[in-house]
C-alpha cells in the first residue's frame, strides 16, 4: 500500500498552487521519495519512484528539459516539478506533448514558494504512510507467530479494514539471484511492483519483507483474483531475469485471524518445494503428500523421524565425503532402476550397485517395498525441514 502521486499530491495546488500541467493518467505511480535535481546529469543515486524538483538554475533557456524528463523516465521516476520563474520562465510545449504521451506527471509551482516548504510537506506525508504500513505489518506479523495474543494485532487490523470474519490468501515470493546486486534493493523495487499491481485490484492487502521474502497478505481475494495477481507479478519480474529468478508460493483462501498464521506457513512451504522443483509458483492445494507432513504442527517429529531413518546414512556421508543420500534419493525416485540412476548422474551401473549395496549394509535394510516409502517420506520430510 505504497502512496501514489495522486494521494501524496493531494491539495498541493490549494496549497502551494503546484499545478498538473501534463501526464494525468500517470497519477496512481507510487512516489518512494522526494528530491531536488539542478545538475546537468541525473544522479546515479535515484533508485526509482522519486518525485523530483528542479529550478533550471544549472541551465540555460529550455532546450534541456526534454531530454532532462527522458533521462528522469530511465531511471523510472514518479515525476517532474518545474519551479517556473527567471530560470524556467514557462513549459515548452514539446515537453507538454511528450509528457502527455508517455504519461509522465509534470507539475509547475510558482517562484514564491519556497521548495523547502512542499518538499517537506511531501516528504510527511510519505513518512506517514510508511508509518501506517509499518503499522499493519507489524501487526500481521504478530498474528502470524502469535496468533493467540489477539490484543496485539486486532485493533490495528480492524482500525485498516482487515476484519476477523474477512477471507484471507498468503503469499510469499523469494528471488534467487543469479548475480552479484543489492539483493535489499531488488527486494523493494519486487514490492513496489507487487504494490502496483495489487492496487488496481481494488481490494484491500498488505505487503511487507520477512525473511528476505516478499510476504503478501491479501483479504477477500478469491483464488482467481490470487492467481491473476501471480501471473502479473511473475510477467513483471522479467525485468529482473538478468538478475534473479522470482519463486512463489500460495496458500488457500480461508476465513479469519487464526488461519493467516497457517496460510503464512503453507505459502512459506509451497515456495520452498517451487524453488526445490524449479517451479515458478506452487499453490499449497497441489502439494500432495507435503500437505501431510506440513500439517505436522510439532516439528521435532519430522526431525526425529528423519534422523531414525536417514540420520545413519547422511552421518556415513560426512564421515567419508561418500553420497549416498543422494543416490538413495535418486534410487527411490527412479522406481528402483539402476539403469535409470546410472544414465540420470553419469555414473557407470556398476558403481550404482555396489553404492545400494552400501547404502543397505549401513541402514540395515533389504529395501523392500515397505522400507522404500519408509525412507522416501523420510526426503519429502528433509524437504521440509
Amino acid at each position: 500500500m505504497a502512496i501514489t502521486m495522486k494521494r501524496v499530491c493531494a491539495n498541493v495546488e490549494k496549497l502551494y498552487g503546484m499545478k498538473l500541467v501534463a501526464g494525468s493518467a500517470g497519477m496512481e505511480k507510487f512516489v518512494r521519495w522526494v528530491h531536488i535535481i539542478e545538475d546537468h546529469e541525473v544522479p546515479r543515486f535515484l533508485h526509482g519512484n522519486e518525485l523530483v524538483f528542479t529550478t533550471g538554475i544549472a541551465h540555460s533557456g529550455t532546450d534541456w528539459l526534454l531530454e532532462f524528463i527522458m533521462k528522469l523516465q530511465e531511471k523510472n521516476s514518479s515525476g517532474l516539478v518545474l519551479n517556473v520563474g527567471p530560470y524556467i520562465s514557462s513549459v515548452p510545449q514539446n515537453v507538454i506533448s511528450y509528457c502527455e504521451e508517455t504519461s509522465f506527471p509534470l507539475f509547475t509551482v510558482p517562484w514564491p514558494v519556497h521548495l523547502i516548504d512542499i518538499t517537506y510537506d511531501l516528504c510527511h506525508r510519505i513518512v506517514a504512510n510508511e508509518e501506517i504500513e509499518v503499522g499493519i505489518a507489524g501487526a500481521f506479523k504478530n498474528l502470524i507467530y502469535s496468533p493467540d495474543e489477539v490484543k496485539s494485532y486486532k485493533p490495528t487490523l480492524e482500525r485498516r479494514g482487515f476484519y476477523p470474519e474477512s477471507q484471507y490468501c498468503v503469499i510469499a515470493a523469494k528471488p534467487e539471484f543469479l548475480a552479484k546486486t543489492d539483493e535489499d534493493e531488488v527486494l523493494n523495487n519486487l514490492k513496489f511492483t507487487a504494490n502496483r499491481i495489487l492496487n488496481g485490484s481494488g481490494r484491500l492487502f498488505c505487503l511487507f519483507i520477512n525473511e528476505d521474502m516478499l510476504v503478501a497478505i491479501l483479504n477477500d481475494f478469491d483464488a482467481k483474483a490470487a492467481g491473476d495477481f501471480i501471473k502479473s507479478l511473475h510477467a513483471e519480474c522479467e525485468k529482473f531475469k538478468n538478475i534473479c529468478r522470482v519463486f512463489i508460493g500460495a496458500s488457500p483462501t480461508g476465513k479469519g485471524y487464526p488461519f493467516v498464521s497457517s496460510a503464512y506457513n503453507k505459502a512459506v512451504c509451497a515456495l520452498k518445494l517451487a524453488k526445490m522443483q524449479n517451479e515458478p509458483s506452487l499453490f499449497y492445494q497441489n502439494l500432495g503428500i507435503y500437505k501431510l507432513l506440513v500439517s505436522v504442527e510439532d516439528r521435532e517429529v519430522l526431525h526425529e523421524y528423519y534422523q531414525e531413518t536417514l540420520g545413519r546414512l547422511e552421518a556415513a556421508d560426512k564421515k567419508s565425503g561418500t553420497d549416498y543420500v543422494q543416490t538413495l534419493r535418486n534410487y527411490l525416485e527412479n522406481n528402483s532402476s539402476v539403469q535409470a540412476v546410472a544414465q540420470k548422474t553419469y555414473v557407470h551401473r556398476n558403481t550404482i550397485n555396489y553404492k545400494i549395496k552400501q547404502i543397505k549394509k549401513i541402514l540395515k535394510t533389504d529395501l523392500d517395498e515397505k522400507e522404500k516409502l519408509k525412507y522416501l517420506i523420510a526426503f519429502y520430510v528433509s524437504d521440509l525441514l
